[in-house]
């Protein structure tokens, strides 16, 4: 009875360090992504030809600023970098 619980509770132990895990490289992939699509309203703002267009772009280059320093603060020594 003590062996089955025992192997229970490994295998419950192994499965939360595998999620752990998981999640540690999901926080980077996350930081990852808003840095992608900082940069691809980056691009948008350096190509945009009117006004109106570079204020929007401008805009989200920020908002997706924000995103990063965001998670990078809310995730800071719990997270795998992944690049």
């Amino acid at each position: 009875v003590y062996s089955v619980n025992w192997l229970k509770a490994k295998a419950r132990w192994e499965r939360w360090e595998e999620e752990l895990h998981l999640v540690q490289h999901e926080m980077g992939w996350t930081v990852g992504w808003f840095r992608h699509k900082m940069g691809e309203w980056e691009k948008r703002y350096q190509e945009a030809t009117k006004l109106g267009h570079q204020a929007y772009a401008q805009r989200q280059v920020l908002l997706w600023k924000r995103f990063v320093l965001n998670v990078e603060n809310s995730f800071k020594d719990k997270m795998i970098i992944v690049f």
